[in-house]
């Protein structure tokens, strides 16, 4: 090796990295606790005959994820401004309010993941990390002067925990080439429909994609950087991919097979330190904590930020009512969460109230985001083209598949 290659080559990483930022949030808000166990689940429950699953929704996310990005790029107003201003104030107030229960639903698992993580790694009390956590990330939205460039850093960091803790799980496990290849070939095994729509749900988030326009807009690029853009919505979603595929190939080695189901991280945590012990469970934790606080702090930014750009009353990231709405959600989350602790059981109400919204969320945000990236205005040259078209329509075919299983769900709950 020539003096000063290996320098250089960590320069272009660096470099590379540097370049990159709204994809690898998106992928952190996106890889969660919830990623984590229908993951788990879809490896333990059917091997790695969903990994073709993944393939398809990990295409349709990183598709409508660059459509995002060339929204943003285009746009030199914020999208739920620009619909208020063509379509009427009333529809951006919905997405941004159904994009605000949404997140305000799901921000207690993100405190159940970093409570199990913690517990996991220290032996602490589950009820102590909720409110521990959420006062960090306040806190944290409050004291940075520029909100966005500490997500990022914050976020890649986590991101590198997490592709070293699930990577290294892998030490305690196998991988069987043939059955991991064969993987690759569609099949629906048993209970395969179930598992797969809740894998593509956790994979494919049409909120996530739509909120990458507000990401880029943030970053500060424009039609100038939209080969960035793009290049970095899709290797963000290339490493939430990478980072899923890992945990069910971990999960297919190690419980396929063994009759052992589990509904939340902490079971799956437990099931795990007892098949490969307790240094494997502990890197497990470290990679579910690095999870569940990224997507913990970006989860309740982005129903903020949609909400006050909704109302048409603070369009700006680092807004104070931005900031508001977020720590509104965290402070739901931890409530919810508490509770759970103190009733000893789950509570399915903020579960109900996420299930519902999404129904309208996830299409709604799917809609007009291919719906914007389609038009002459305000795209331009930017619109969508055949292959985006295809791959716009599948996924718009494939939100609706799992809306109708949603609300199938929701109905058997209720009634």
């Amino acid at each position: 090796m020539r003096p000063g290659s290996q320098s250089g080559s960590m320069g272009k990483i660096l470099a590379i990295l540097h370049r990159l930022g709204p994809g690898l949030i998106t992928a952190s808000l996106v890889l969660g606790p919830g990623s984590v166990v229908s993951a788990s689940r879809a490896g333990a429950q059917t091997g790695y005959s969903l990994v073709w699953v993944l393939v398809v929704a990990g295409f349709l996310m990183a598709s409508y994820t660059a459509m995002g990005a060339r929204l943003g790029c285009a746009l030199e107003q914020t999208v739920l401004g620009y619909v208020a201003r063509r379509k009427g104030r009333w529809l951006a107030v919905l997405a941004g309010l159904s994009a605000f229960l949404v997140t305000a639903g799901f921000q207690f698992g993100n405190n159940l993941g970093v409570a199990f993580a913690s517990h996991g790694l220290t032996g602490t009390p589950l009820w102590l990390w909720p409110p521990v956590f959420t006062c960090v990330s306040i806190v944290f939205l409050f004291g940075a002067r520029r909100l966005y460039p500490w997500v990022e850093r914050v976020m890649m960091a986590l991101v590198g925990v997490m592709i070293v803790a699930f990577v290294a799980n892998l030490f305690w496990t196998k991988l069987e080439m043939p059955d991991l290849l064969k993987g690759f070939l569609p099949r629906l095994p048993k209970a395969g429909l179930r598992i797969g729509s809740a894998l593509t749900a956790t994979t494919f988030s049409a909120v996530a994609a739509f909120y990458q326009a507000y990401l880029v807009q943030a970053k500060g690029w424009t039609r100038k950087e939209l080969a960035t853009a793009i290049q970095d919505a899709w290797i963000g979603i290339a490493v939430l991919c990478t980072i899923t595929a890992v945990i069910l190939f971990g999960s297919a080695e190690s419980l396929y097979g063994s009759g052992r189901d589990f509904e939340d991280a902490g079971e799956l945590a437990g099931q795990l330190k007892g098949l490969l012990g307790p240094v494997a469970n502990l890197i497990f934790c470290l990679g579910l904590g690095a999870a569940s606080f990224s997507s913990f702090v970006v989860n309740a930014l982005v129903g903020g930020h949609l909400l006050a750009d909704g109302l048409g009353v603070d369009s700006r990231i680092d807004g104070r009512l931005t900031k508001l709405l977020a720590a509104a959600v965290m402070v739901v989350g931890c409530t919810v969460a508490l509770a759970t602790f103190q009733l000893r059981q789950g509570t399915t109400t903020s579960l109900l109230v996420a299930q519902a919204s999404t129904l309208v969320a996830a299409p709604l945000c799917a809609i007009v985001l291919f719906w914007l990236t389609c038009s002459l205005e305000p795209m331009g040259e930017l619109r969508n083209r055949f292959g985006s078209i295809v791959l716009g329509l599948a996924g718009l075919v494939v939100i609706l598949g799992i809306d109708l299983l949603g609300l199938l769900h929701l109905c058997r709950i209720l009634g």
